[in-house]
């Protein structure tokens, strides 16, 4: 039930008592109430249907920003190498791994292998690079 219902409701309640407003106070501040009601009521439906209008009006909007996005970022998504190099500058040299104390991800070159350790910038860690269990798919320790 809506606003306006509920007030038309109300109203019709209020005119079954049969108050006369001139000569009863109580029933000339009912009537005035009444009328504010009906006049909140009307506006708030007025907002309703605004509201159903923008968001009818936004979906549309969302759907066709969505459309662009895919239009514009589509080709990144398929795009697998390394943000921080071009294609040209990107060999086998690099790789990445994700720092073990904060999770940033690091580009390892093979110096850094072959010291075999990492100074993560992000958090200051250092780690040890080991690629043994990874080599031979077992985990004995």
């Amino acid at each position: 039930m809506t606003i306006s219902e509920k007030v038309a409701y109300i109203q019709g309640l209020y005119d079954g008592l049969g108050l006369d407003g001139e000569k009863s106070g109580e029933a000339r501040i009912l009537s005035e109430v009444l009328d504010v009601l009906k006049e909140v009521g009307q506006q708030l439906d007025g907002v309703d249907a605004s509201m159903d209008e923008f968001d009818a009006e936004l979906d549309a909007l969302s759907d066709t920003v969505a459309d662009l996005e895919e239009a514009v970022f589509d080709d990144e998504e398929e795009d697998d190498g390394f943000d921080g190099f071009g294609d040209d500058e990107l060999d086998e040299d690099f790789f990445e791994i994700p720092c073990p104390s904060c999770g940033e991800d690091l580009v390892v070159d093979d110096e850094a292998l072959a010291a075999g350790v990492v100074d993560c910038p992000a958090c200051g860690g250092k780690f040890a690079l080991s690629f043994e269990d990874e080599a031979d798919g077992s985990d004995d320790e």
